[in-house]
């Protein structure tokens, strides 16, 4: 392999093979050997690089599915860790043992992109492949390998919201110092090697994670972009509680036979007595206010796999998944007295509200969740009939009110 001559043996070369006997003619042949050395190179560098549209699909993949969850860590451990040993799979070797490729690249975006665990994996992988490989240059390389590491976790623990080509950039100049590595070897080995690769390994460390990073970030921001477009479909603009929209697909995931959420719970309609009065006397900004602060009094007293949705205009409906009718009832009655506490100012008066508040139980098996509505919607309606600030149960059997709690 071509790679394999050293300096002295291509100078041997070109002196008795091609009869040059000049020592400038020596010299250029030899600049020009080294410059398609280097070109050449460069192509094996980039033709491993290409193992980057893997991980970048590997990474969207995992934002898509996992995104938020723990799991989506050591996910995004496996993906970066894959990249670097596959970088390492097929290396160019200038002498036996001492071997050069893209793994840089891999392991310094590990952490930026997938986190601190990701960026230690792709390292410690990297180090052992790298370590059982062996060879003169297995210290060296190793080296390298932590070098890239820090640079990737420094990045990381600087928590930059995005990473822009300035910071890639950055990025690319700290994790090009790992060239350098290849003094370990003592300056009489790493010099005529330093000399061979300098160049083409910085232009890929430095080029390869401005390109991939770019990449990558812009995944990110895609799915970020694409979480938030459907975080906004599913939510009041106002109160930012789910909307009805969010509320027929919980329904459907409810009804269909493969669903994993409990079947069984209480649904709670609130609504804010004589709303229409506080818009007229204080103004609908006012009115806002007043809708603002019930969501959160009713956010703040149910569990988080509870559902709170916007139901109407200053309608709130919970659904209470898995849960009792007596807890059901204890929240709704925290409800009512939380709310009744609240006091309002407007141009130096105070002022109060009340809310009344329907409840029923129901099973999908035996109902879909749009009947379940309408009966806690025939309960409101019956509570505010029997004087409001007040919760009326409505059983799913019988369909008539067999308890009330009255203020």
């Amino acid at each position: 392999m071509l790679f394999n001559c050293s300096y002295f043996y291509v100078k041997y070369i070109l002196k008795t093979i091609l009869g040059l006997q000049n020592t400038s003619e020596i010299g250029g042949a030899f600049r020009r050997y080294t410059t398609l050395l280097q070109f050449s190179f460069i192509g094996q560098l980039v033709a491993s690089l290409g193992l980057g549209a893997l991980v970048v699909i590997g990474y969207g993949i995992v934002l898509r599915r996992l995104g938020g969850k723990r799991s989506a860590l050591y996910a995004s451990a496996i993906i970066f860790s894959f990249g670097a040993l596959a970088a390492m799979v097929n290396p160019i070797e200038l002498q036996p043992g001492i071997v050069f490729d893209a793994r840089a690249v891999f392991i310094a975006l590990a952490a930026p992109f997938g986190g601190s665990l990701a960026g230690v994996a792709a390292g410690m992988s990297a180090a052992a492949f790298r370590y059982w490989g062996g060879g003169d240059g297995a210290v060296a390389g190793m080296t390298g390998i932590v070098i890239s590491t820090l640079a990737g976790l420094i990045f990381c623990w600087l928590s930059l919201k995005r990473q822009t080509v300035k910071s890639l950039l950055m990025l690319g100049l700290m994790t090009d110092i790992m060239v350098f590595s290849v003094f370990v070897l003592g300056f009489e080995v790493a010099g005529p090697l330093f000399q061979n690769v300098a160049l083409p390994l910085s232009l890929i460390n430095i080029g390869g994670v401005v390109m991939l990073g770019y990449v990558l970030e812009a995944t990110r921001q895609a799915d970020d972009h694409l979480r938030l477009v459907e975080f906004e479909a599913e939510r009041d603009p106002l109160t930012n509680l789910w909307n009805r929209r969010a509320l027929a697909e919980l329904g459907v995931r409810m009804a269909a036979p493969d669903n994993t959420e409990p079947k069984q719970g209480c649904i709670i309609l609130f609504d804010i007595d004589h709303f229409k009065a506080i818009n007229d006397r204080f103004g609908h900004p006012r009115g806002d206010l007043v809708l603002l602060a019930v969501a959160r009094v009713i956010s703040t007293r149910v569990r988080r796999s509870d559902m709170v949705v916007r139901y109407g205009g200053e309608e709130i409906a919970v659904i209470l998944l898995g849960s009792p009718v007596e807890a059901a009832c204890r929240v709704a009655e925290q409800v009512r007295h939380l709310v009744e506490e609240e006091r309002f100012e407007h141009e130096g008066h105070s002022f109060g509200v009340t809310v009344s508040a329907g409840l029923t139980a129901f099973d999908t098996m035996q109902m879909p969740l749009s009947h379940a509505l309408d009966l806690a919607d025939r309960a409101l309606y019956k509570a505010k009939n029997a004087g409001r600030n007040r919760v009326h149960f409505e059983t799913v059997q019988t369909k008539e009110p067999i308890a009330a709690s009255n203020s």
